[in-house]
Formats: C-alpha cells, structure tokens, sequence
C-alpha cells in the first residue's frame, strides 16, 4: 500500500536546481515540453470540479460547507471567481513517476493528448501555495477570510479582503497538502449488493420491471427523525450539476473525470452530476460531530432530511430515475451516445438504457460471454 501517493504538489511543480526559472534557454531547449521538469504532474491529481463567484451569505456558507470535506481545496483567482477542485491522483497516473500509464495509448482522454503545457496553468498557480494569480484555499484560510468579511443587513456581500491583504496573509499561514492514500475510496457496500443482486439475476428494489422489496409501513411518530439509521451520505459525497454532453469532446471528458478514483457521473431524469465520494472532517460514526454548533454551515443546519435525494441516490441499490456511473461502468455509458459526422451528440442515454448496460456488462463478466444484446433487452 502506497503511505504517500503524492509529493507536495507546491514544491514539486519547481524546477529542480538544474533548470531553475529563470535559466536562459536557447530556441532548441524551449521547444522541450515543460512537462519534462516537473516533477508531480498537477494536472493529474488536481481535479477542477466547479467554479461560483460569491455575492451572499449563503454561498460563502456554501464555499464553509465545501471545505469540511477530505480532499476538496478552493481557490480564488485575481478576477474573482472562486474554484473548486478534487485534490487526489488520477488512477492512470504511476505515483511513484508521476507519468501517465496510458500516454499515446487510445485509452489517453483527448483533453489529456490535446492539453498544451506551454501554457499550463497548473504549472504557473500551483508553484507554492500563493501565486500572482491564484490563492489556494484551505480551512484555515477560509476561516481567516469569513472573519474579515463584510455583509450588509440582507445578507449580501459588500466587500472581501484585498488581493494583496489574502496574499500577505496566507504566505503566513501553514497549508494543508491533505497527502493521504485512502485504500476505501471506492468501497460502496450499496453498489456491490447491486451488482451481486444483478449477477445472482436476484430481484432487487428498483426500475426496469424488476421486483420491488416488500414495503414496510411506518407510523408518522416513526418517521419523525428521518435520519434514524442513516448512512450519513449527504457527509460521504458531494454532487456538483454537469451538463449532459453535446459534442464528442464533452463525451470524452467523462472518460478524464472518471479517471480520478472516487469519482462518479450521476445520470438523473432531474440531470447529470459529478458525483466525489469523501467525508465531512466532523462525520462522527453516522452523525454530525458539529451538530448545533456555530461552526456548522447553514446548508446543513437547514437541510430538510424529509426530502433528502441522498438516501434514494446513495442509499438505494437500484434508485428510480438515478444511476451512478463509475470507471468500471464506463464502456456501458459510452455505448449509448449517437453522434454525426462533425461529434455534434445526435443521442444521449438515458437512466433506464444506461443501468440495462451496465447490468449486462456484469452478466457477461460474470459467465465469460457475450450476451446476444437484442434478445436480454428489457
């Protein structure tokens, strides 16, 4: 088991002494790809998941609630916009080199092959923990942010720190590089009763024509506390909307983000998501270790359990109108997009067609053939 799957990401994006910043280079050495010194590749174990420019209270309680989770760090950038990134290695990524696995092999995703790293910027805001253009975010500085803000008697933002006051500030404050390896990233105990349940071509509660567990009535006194028993899996995933793709381009990005272990598309008759599985820093068993606290952020003191879409998504082996995608599931995914001869999306799957592929994948898997598609179609 690798203790630390990364090295400092801020130390390692340096030039190593030989080639230092500043070197002068001749025409021949600048055409050598950059990539060639450095020494963690940041653009594999740094994930951009959603981007939001702050105006209220609530989503500054929004960016609070974000940091709480394990390895999820923000950013603000000089223009304002504040970023939200999954910090964790790609799973094509040897970390003991820091080399992609499947360089100038079909399974590379195109936005990997076509990225220009003349103008990385990875490489330019990830040098150390501050740069000219770019602040990296953690709880610490968050917290030292929230305390200088100002809101009018509404709730809207009237002013932030200065650039130059956060700069100053965080060069002070230490970071956390959040190096850890986290062998249970990907377990889900309520996906492998799904796909035994498939395997075993047993009946198990969902869509598709398939049997229904026996529903088990409950008294309103019993449900008063809709938390009772719990998963907790509105502490152990985060979901963030994604439009359903248009081009080829979009369809491939899938393949990049489903690279990042812990990462899942979630399909919806509602919409796409990108879903990361990770835990709030105050999950305590399956309860809140903040609960009634000042510290805990407003989404979750006011969320109603009573309409929680976590429990039927996360909870649910086989949800109505929801699928979670993960990397193993990715072909069934793909097989279901049409596109025409400019990679204009003609045809997206839905959840139905989706989860029937997956299901099958798993059959086939399982007895070592292929299944005749047309004949097991629903």
């Amino acid at each position: 088991m690798i203790k630390d799957p990364w090295r400092s990401i801020a130390a390692g994006a340096v030039e190593p002494e030989a080639n230092p910043e500043h070197a002068a280079l001749d025409w021949s050495q600048a055409l050598e790809s950059p990539c060639a010194t450095c020494q963690t590749s940041p653009c594999c174990t740094f994930l951009p998941l959603h981007h939001f420019r702050p105006t209220t209270l609530a989503e500054l309680d929004y960016a609070r609630y974000l940091v709480n989770f394990d390895r999820i760090e923000l950013g603000i950038s000089a223009t304002g916009e504040w970023h939200v990134h999954y910090r964790y290695p790609c799973r094509m990524l040897d970390r003991a080199t820091f080399r992609c696995t499947v360089h100038d092999t079909p399974a590379q995703p195109s936005i990997c092959v076509h990225f220009n790293p003349f103008g990385c910027w990875y490489r330019k805001s990830l040098r150390s923990v501050t740069s000219d253009g770019f602040l990296r975010v953690d709880h610490p500085r968050l917290a030292w942010i929230l305390d200088r803000v100002e809101l009018d008697a509404a709730r809207n933002l009237r002013a932030l720190p200065s650039w130059e006051a956060m700069t100053a500030a965080f060069a002070e404050l230490p970071f956390d590089e959040q190096r850890t390896d986290d062998d249970a990233i990907e377990a889900d105990p309520i996906h492998d009763q799904w796909r035994a349940s498939v395997v075993a071509r047993q009946p198990v509660g969902g869509a598709n024509g398939e049997s229904k567990e026996r529903v088990v009535l409950h008294t309103f006194a019993e449900l008063a506390d809709p938390c009772t028993g719990c998963g907790a899996w509105c502490c152990s995933a985060l979901s963030f909307p994604h439009k359903v793709p248009t081009a080829y381009s979009g369809v491939d990005y899938l393949r990049f983000l489903l690279g990042f272990p812990g990462v899942e598309i979630g399909v919806g008759t509602a919409g796409w998501s990108v879903i990361v599985r990770t835990r709030c820093r105050h999950l305590v068993g399956n309860r809140c270790g903040i609960h009634g606290a000042p510290e805990r952020p407003l989404v979750c003191r006011y969320y109603d359990a009573h309409q929680c879409a976590y429990r039927l998504q996360f909870g649910q082996p086989r949800p109505d109108g929801f699928v979670r995608v993960r990397h193993g599931e990715l072909d069934a995914l793909l097989r279901g997009f049409a596109f025409d001869a400019t990679g204009t999306v003609l045809r997206a799957p839905g959840v139905d067609e989706i989860r029937a592929e997956i299901e099958r994948d798993w059959r086939e898997r399982r007895t070592g053939s292929v299944v005749n598609r047309e004949a097991d179609a629903p």
